[in-house]
């Protein structure tokens, strides 16, 4: 396997080797590679080369390590001063020679007394190589002296090997795993893991493959830790005096950098002994300091490695120990201390840190975190109904923003069936579990009927039945009337009352404004939900002012839902440029998140359609209108249908009854633009009266312009499109007034139209735009375009995706490509795309094949 990383050592070793007669020391820790680098030089440096080795035996053979280089029959008997000088003239007659000795540390006193005396007397064509490990070494002045011992007129020299960088620890697992480079994220966890010594990343990674970065990830934090390593930490530790040992085997327990203090108490060692362990610890390597004043062991693998070696009892005491411990600081960690109390079986103090530590995650908007506290908790058999029922609706509540639904929901529906009791507890967990279902989940019936059923069971917690009754009167959502969606909203309004404060009663007032939107009613509240329908409405500026603000504060949920809300709009707009790989990056986040899903594939499949692509289109907003086909969103279900029927002639009679029994018309302007039969545009004509709602208002003159063939309603359509932002909707009230000039010999509006459209990337609109000019008889001039490279990469693309493939970011690609930041996230979505992968994580494999 090549050697990585070592440059520079190689470079100074051989330098040395080369200065004839010479002594050498390598220095370094153990598994930092000094045998490696020594062997590297060997294999090009011409000598005869003597290999000995010193090894960690009590009563081991004086000079072993020379008798395993040079064989016995080279020692002749008598004084030492005779034994000595024929060694001294075996080397002297042989040519260039390299005689190394391994492991010094280990090295008994007659081989040290030997090799100064070889050190004093070296042969003309000769170098002593040593290598040692620092912290090994007992007698470390011992070996250094052996500089001292050097004659004038040859050199001696000191090489020092210490750990691997990041780009080093890349360079060697990329050559263990057989690739070319390897995911940012999978290099951290390497240098976490190993502390970068080459020793422990081969170890390691032996037997394991790429894959997917994130599964590799995953297998490396479950590994136990090399038998190797293991071996080698116990001989270190039976070398330190037991309260030492006691002090780095607290350091494995509390995994995590705290003060000496902290050591001691777990440990149970303190004063002088204390003091010397933490001085014997460092000096021999086996604790760290990454922060003035704390201490852990070196690195994730040797803390894994010591802590295998503590006896079972042992460990559940030192986690016991290290709960009170880390009680006493202030703050407390409720994570650290929820963990250790488990390990240590102190149930019942594990459960008050755990859910005080998922309080405390969430509170400073780490749910993820919040999850994993829960869902450890909820997976024990210990707690009451109760108590797990009041649990899982904290789940729910943390499970929201993060968009990770499945787990949680299941978590959720496993506690809900194991009681059959109406409870109030348990009609707060059918409302938790009936949110993450119909607002999130994309299982809008089952939903319901978890909110239904809660407000039967809420009778002793109003503001909670409350909500639930605001969540079921949401238009835009259920097969029920806005008439009975009605009564639900004001019995909400009374039983949560005009003065109450509280989560329940600001989410009463969020689905309020929901309801008033929904019909065409404007509202001042803010948030997410409520920017998505003014943009159905046609407000757009004032949905991306509230995008804007909500994105100060987003979670990983409202990311997506935002991106989403904003390709609605870019589409809308004609922002073309860029929109469909901006929708892949969204889209490869929404595993979990139907409906946001569904969002973008009603973007995706519109640029589909505009741009030619009929079947692709097509599939996509059939998966749409089969996603929102039970229960809504209604808003995004009418949007779907209506570009299909343009392009398929669906049927829309079921939809437009939705809309007339919701009261739809605000959200339901591209369903109408489609149907222009003479009752529904006067349906349409009258339920917009009062409605605060410019795209419904545009769909409005639109329909009444088809309905009685108006150019000049048409360009009065185009006009009010034109005033919301709306450019693409516009292009299309303007092709419909072109058609109509041109079948009265007046082809100059098409075919502005047809270049409008051109512009924006629309080019399936433009070809019909051409071709009914064409058959009109109007001649037209057909465009050339540049080059482009199907599903191949361009030669740019190729070059972004590999210095991302190596780790750097976007940011970075910029600076070296002299490109922007956005033109670098363009090239990188072209290329996933084409490469169909989601994750940038995934472009090495791709990239070396």
């Amino acid at each position: 396997m090549k050697l990585v990383g070592r440059e520079h050592e190689l470079r100074a070793l051989r330098t040395a080797v080369r200065a004839v007669p010479g002594l050498v020391l390598v220095v370094g820790e153990a598994g930092v590679g000094k045998s490696r680098l020594v062997a590297e030089v060997q294999g090009s440096h011409p000598a005869r080369w003597l290999m000995g080795q010193c090894r960690p035996v009590e009563e081991q053979v004086p000079l072993a390590p020379v008798i395993e280089a040079m064989g016995e029959p080279v020692l002749r008997s008598g004084t030492r001063h005779a034994v000595f000088s024929s060694v001294v003239e075996q080397l002297s007659g042989g040519g260039p020679t390299v005689l190394v000795v391994e492991d010094l540390q280990w090295a008994d006193p007659g081989t040290l007394q030997l090799l100064r005396f070889l050190a004093g007397r070296l042969p003309r064509e000769f170098v002593l190589i040593g290598t040692y490990r620092p912290e090994d070494a007992l007698q470390a002045a011992e070996i250094t002296a052996l500089a001292g011992c050097v004659p004038v007129g040859a050199r001696a020299s000191e090489v020092r090997v210490g750990p691997l960088s990041a780009a080093g620890v890349q360079g060697l697992a990329a050559e263990v795993l057989g690739v070319k480079s390897l995911p940012l994220a999978l290099i951290e966890e390497l240098v976490k893991r190993t502390g970068g010594l080459p020793f422990v990343v081969e170890e390691l990674l032996r037997g394991e493959t790429l894959g997917k970065g994130d599964a590799l990830i995953q297998a490396l934090a479950s590994k136990p830790a090399p038998v190797a390593l293991r071996a080698s930490l116990t001989i270190r530790l039976q070398q330190v005096p037991d309260f030492c040992r006691s002090v780095i085997r607290a350091a494995a327990v509390l995994d995590a950098p705290v003060s000496e203090a902290i050591l001691g108490v777990v440990a149970e060692v303190s004063g002088y002994q204390l003091t010397s362990a933490m001085d014997t610890g460092l000096a021999r390597g086996l604790l760290g300091e990454p922060k003035p004043g704390l201490y852990d062991l070196r690195h994730a693998l040797a803390r894994r490695a010591i802590y295998e070696t503590i006896p079972p009892d042992e460990v559940r005491r030192l986690h016991r120990r290290a709960a009170g411990a880390l009680a006493g600081l202030e703050p407390p960690d409720h994570a650290e201390i929820a963990s250790h109390s488990r390990l240590g079986g102190s149930l019942g103090d594990w459960m008050i840190h755990s859910e005080l530590a998922a309080e405390h995650a969430a509170g400073r908007g780490d749910h993820a975190a919040a999850v994993g506290q829960l869902m450890e908790m909820l997976g024990s058999e210990a707690l009451t109904w109760a108590d797990r029922a009041r649990l899982a609706v904290k789940l729910g509540q943390a499970a929201s923003p993060t968009g990770e639904l499945s787990a949680a929901v299941a978590v959720m529906r496993g506690v809900l069936d194991s009681s059959t009791v109406a409870s109030a507890g348990r009609g707060r967990l059918r409302l938790a579990l009936g949110l993450l279902l119909q607002e999130q989940a994309g299982s809008v019936c089952a939903g319901r009927r978890e909110l239904a059923a809660a407000v039967s069971e809420l009778g002793s917690d109003p503001e909670s039945a409350a909500w639930a009754l605001s969540a079921l009167a949401v238009p835009t959502a259920g097969p029920e009337a806005v008439g009975e969606q009605r009564g639900w909203l004001e019995r909400a309004l009374l039983l949560v009352g005009e003065y109450s404060e509280g989560e329940a009663q600001l989410a009463v007032r969020r689905n309020q404004a929901r309801f008033h939107l929904a019909l065409g009613e404007l509202d001042e509240a803010s948030g997410v939900e409520v920017a998505s329908l003014l943009a159905w409405l046609g407000h757009d500026r004032r949905s991306t002012a509230l995008l804007d603000r909500a994105a100060e504060t987003e979670t990983p949920f409202t990311r997506t839902a935002i991106a989403a809300i904003r390709a609605r709009l870019d589409f809308a707009a004609g922002n073309w440029t860029g929109l469909a790989d901006r929708v892949a990056r969204a889209r490869s986040e929404t595993t979990n998140l139907p409906f946001v899903r569904a969002e973008l594939d009603l973007v995706d499949g519109r640029l589909h359609l505009a741009q030619g692509d009929l079947a692709g289109g097509r599939q996509l907003l059939e998966s749409v209108v089969a996603a929102t086909a039970h229960g809504g969103p209604w808003p995004l279900h009418a949007a779907a249908l209506a570009a299909l029927h343009r392009h398929t002639g669906v049927p829309l009679e079921d939809c437009i009854a939705v809309v007339v029994r919701k009261d739809g018309w605000s959200w339901a302007a591209d369903l109408m633009t489609c149907a222009p039969t003479h009752d529904l545009v006067a349906k349409f004509a009258a339920g917009m009266n009062d409605r605060d709602a410019p795209a419904a208002t545009a769909a409005a003159t639109f329909v009444r312009a088809v309905s009685e063939q108006s150019a000049d309603l048409f360009t009065t359509a185009a006009d009010q499109y034109r005033a919301i932002g709306r450019h693409y909707d516009e292009c299309i009230a303007l092709e419909a007034r072109g058609l109509l000039l041109l079948a009265h010999d007046q082809p100059a509006d098409l075919i502005s139209v047809a270049n409008l459209y051109e512009a924006m990337s629309a080019r399936a609109d433009a070809r019909r735009c051409r071709e009914a000019l064409r058959n009109a008889g109007v001649p037209i001039t057909p465009k050339r375009g540049r080059r482009g490279y199907g599903n191949a990469l361009s030669p740019r693309e190729l070059e972004v995706a590999r210095l991302a493939a190596e780790g750097l970011s976007n940011t970075r690609i910029a600076a070296t490509l002299t490109l922007s930041v956005s033109t670098v996230e363009d090239h990188l979505s072209h290329a996933m795309r084409k490469l169909e992968i989601h994750s940038r994580h995934d472009l090495a494999p791709h990239l070396t094949h």
